[in-house]
């Protein structure tokens, strides 16, 4: 990915970087040689946020490549799941990437899409109060507690689910998984899965 303020300059790869004429950061070094599922959600705001999503799977997808790293993709949008590959060799997730960057989705949505959750936090506040024996702990816990069972279940119901667990599916489970999205639609689903997956040893890296 391209390298951000508070990257460490070890973490730059410079090879890559002269052919990018950018710094791009070694992100990948994360999945340690094991294939990588792009999760890509199409759906965006605007024409800038279309161009900055076609931007971020391009350059993913040669990083992927550079990092010889086969991949496979599933994309979907604010309807639906758009696309579901198995597991590519690298320059061919490349094509396959151009071709995704082109299905990109402008939608206008009345709503207006708050922060992702903090779903760690969330479980971390559960156990918590769980260790206590008080009444207004137990009010407090059954809250969260609702307040998980929502994301859960708002989680199952976006397309972005169907899509991660169709890409695992065709791709074999031991893939780690690349996430590419604006997040809108698809926040809360995100948020959840991601910290589903971390917690059974996946490594999730967001772009």
């Amino acid at each position: 990915r391209p390298y951000q303020p508070g990257d460490s300059p070890k973490a730059i790869d410079w090879k890559h970087s002269a052919k990018l004429r950018e710094l791009v950061s070694k992100e990948f070094s994360k999945l340690k040689g094991r294939p990588a599922l792009l999760l890509i959600n199409l759906a965006v705001r605007d024409a800038e946020e279309a161009d900055k999503l076609a931007y971020k799977l391009i350059t993913t997808a040669l990083s992927l490549a550079h990092e010889n790293i086969p991949s496979a993709l599933a994309a979907y949008d604010h309807q639906k799941v758009r696309l579901v590959t198995p597991t590519l060799p690298p320059r061919a997730t490349l094509a396959k990437a151009l071709e995704v960057a082109e299905q990109v989705v402008i939608f206008a949505s009345p709503l207006k899409y708050l922060a992702s959750p903090n779903v760690e936090r969330l479980r971390a506040n559960l156990f918590r109060l769980r260790q206590v024996d008080s009444q207004p702990a137990k009010a407090l816990s059954s809250l969260l507690e609702i307040e998980y069972r929502n994301l859960e279940r708002e989680a199952r119901e976006n397309p972005a689910t169907t899509a991660l667990l169709e890409g695992l599916k065709k791709a074999g489970r031991e893939s780690n998984l690349v996430v590419l999205s604006e997040r809108n639609h698809d926040a809360e689903a995100l948020a959840f899965n991601s910290f589903e997956l971390g917690r059974r040893g996946y490594a999730v890296i967001e772009i």
